[in-house]
C-alpha cells in the first residue's frame, strides 16, 4: 500500500475538522486544546480506518492465495468404504435386477477403496468384559470357630492346670474310735494364659489415582482383593497355631485306614480328653480319596454306614461330624477337634484404607492401599485338638 501524502492529510483534516486547509492556524489560535483535540481524533480515525482497509486487503490476498495452492495441488480421490459401496450397487444394478427377478443370487465385487479408512477402529468394536481374577480358597477356619472381640493388646485366662485330691464318700464317726474326720479336700491348681493380638496386614502400592476414577469396578476390586489376601494369610496364621504341639497333640491310636483313624481320633482320643468332636478339616486330596474309596475285592466304591454324603453339595459327615476341606493343608495331614475350645477374637476387625502421601505418591500421582486386621486365638485346651496323618 503506498503512503499517505501530506495533501491527503489536509484533506482529511479539513472535512473533519469542517473548516479550510488554508485557515488551520488561526482556527488554532482560537482554541489552542480544543483544536489539538479535535485534530489527534481526526487522526485516530484516520489511522484505525487505513488498519481495517489493510486487514481487508491481506485477508483477500491469503484467500487468492489459497485458492491458487489448491488449484495448483494434485487432486487426490478418497477411495472409502462407502464410495465404493455405492460404486458396485451402480455399476451392478441391472444385473441385480435380473437375478432377484429370477430368483438368483449374486456374488458382488467390491470396486477398489483405500483400506487405511479402517486402521484404528478396534477400539470402537472390543467387547470389554468382567476382568478375570485370581481365585481364593473359599473354606475359612472363622466359619466353624467361635468369634469374640478384645479390647487389649492381649488378653488373659486363668487356666486349671491340674487338681489336687477329690470328692469321696464320707460318713459321721469313720475315724479311729468313732471320731469324724475332715471331709475329702479338692484342690484346683490355676496358670495364667495369654493370648496376643496379632496383625495381619499388607500393602498394595502405586495405583494410578486416574485407575480409581476412571473404573468403577476398581475401588470394589481393590477391597476385595485386600480382603481374600487377609483372609488367606488368617487362614494360615490359624492352621500353624492349631498344628503347633503346644495348642494340639498327635494321633496315638493304631488304625491304619484313613477313616477308621478319623473315627478313632473323634471318638476314642478325643473323648478320653472329655471334648466333643465337631468338626474335621482335611485336605482336598484326602476328602477326595474318602469320597472315591473302594473295596479291595469287589473294588465297588464303598464306606461304612457311618459315612453319609449330602449328594446335592457333596458335604461328607463321619459318624455325624461334619468334614471340612481346603487347599492350605497338606495331603496326609487332618485336624480332628473341638473346635468351640478356640476363639477367633477381633482386635481390629479388617480395615481397607487409601493414602497418597506414601513417599512420593503424591508427586506420582499414585495412591497406597493398605488392608490390617489384629486378631488372637486363645486355645483353651492343647487336647482338644488332634493332628492325625492318613495314608498316602
Amino acid at each position: 500500500m503506498a503512503e499517505l501524502q501530506i495533501k491527503e492529510v489536509q484533506d482529511f483534516l479539513a472535512e473533519e475538522l469542517q473548516t479550510l486547509k488554508k485557515n488551520f492556524s488561526t482556527e488554532r489560535e482560537k482554541d489552542v486544546v480544543g483544536f489539538d483535540a479535535k485534530v489527534k481524533d481526526a487522526m485516530d480515525k484516520l489511522t484505525a480506518d487505513m488498519q481495517s482497509k489493510h486487514a481487508d486487503i491481506q485477508k483477500e490476498m491469503d484467500k487468492a492465495l489459497a485458492d491458487i495452492t489448491e488449484k495448483s495441488a494434485p487432486k487426490v480421490e478418497r477411495k472409502n468404504f462407502g464410495w465404493s459401496l455405492h460404486e458396485t450397487l451402480k455399476s451392478n444394478h441391472a444385473e441385480m435386477v435380473k437375478n432377484v427377478k429370477s430368483g438368483k443370487g449374486m456374488e458382488l465385487t467390491m470396486k477398489d477403496f483405500n483400506y487405511s479408512d479402517f486402521t484404528g477402529y478396534e477400539p470402537f468394536v472390543t467387547d470389554f468384559r468382567d476382568p478375570i481374577l485370581l481365585p481364593y480358597e473359599s473354606f475359612h477356619y472363622r466359619n466353624v470357630l467361635p468369634g469374640g472381640t478384645m479390647s487389649g493388646e492381649f488378653v488373659k485366662y486363668p487356666k486349671e492346670t491340674a487338681t489336687t485330691g477329690g470328692a469321696n464318700t464320707w460318713a459321721y464317726g469313720s475315724g479311729q474310735g468313732g471320731a469324724n474326720v475332715a471331709k475329702p479336700e479338692i484342690e484346683p491348681k490355676f496358670t495364667t494364659y495369654q493370648a496376643d493380638a496379632e496383625w495381619i496386614a499388607g500393602l498394595i502400592k502405586g495405583v494410578p489415582v486416574s485407575m480409581i476414577e476412571d473404573l468403577a469396578w476398581m475401588t470394589s476390586f481393590l477391597q476385595n482383593k485386600g480382603r481374600a489376601e487377609l483372609l488367606k494369610k488368617e487362614d494360615t496364621f490359624i492352621q500353624g497355631l492349631l498344628l503347633d504341639a503346644a495348642n494340639s497333640e498327635n494321633y496315638n491310636g493304631s488304625k491304619t485306614v484313613s477313616i477308621e483313624i478319623l473315627i478313632d481320633a473323634a471318638l476314642r482320643q478325643l473323648k478320653n480328653n472329655l471334648h466333643t468332636p465337631t468338626g474335621i478339616v482335611l485336605s482336598n486330596q484326602d476328602y477326595v480319596n474318602i469320597l472315591l474309596g473302594k473295596a479291595s475285592g469287589s473294588g465297588e466304591y464303598d464306606f461304612p454306614g457311618v459315612v453319609t454324603v449330602n449328594p446335592l453339595t457333596g458335604q461328607l459327615n463321619v459318624v455325624g461330624i461334619p468334614v471340612f476341606s481346603n487347599s492350605y493343608l497338606s495331603q496326609g495331614t487332618g485336624i480332628v477337634g473341638d473346635w468351640n475350645q478356640a476363639q477367633l477374637l477381633t482386635r481390629q476387625a479388617p480395615r481397607i484404607r487409601f493414602f497418597d502421601q506414601n513417599s512420593d505418591d503424591a508427586e506420582k500421582n499414585v495412591i497406597l492401599v493398605r488392608v490390617e486386621e489384629r486378631v488372637a486365638l486363645p486355645v483353651f485346651y492343647d487336647n482338644a485338638f488332634i493332628k492325625v496323618t492318613l495314608a498316602s
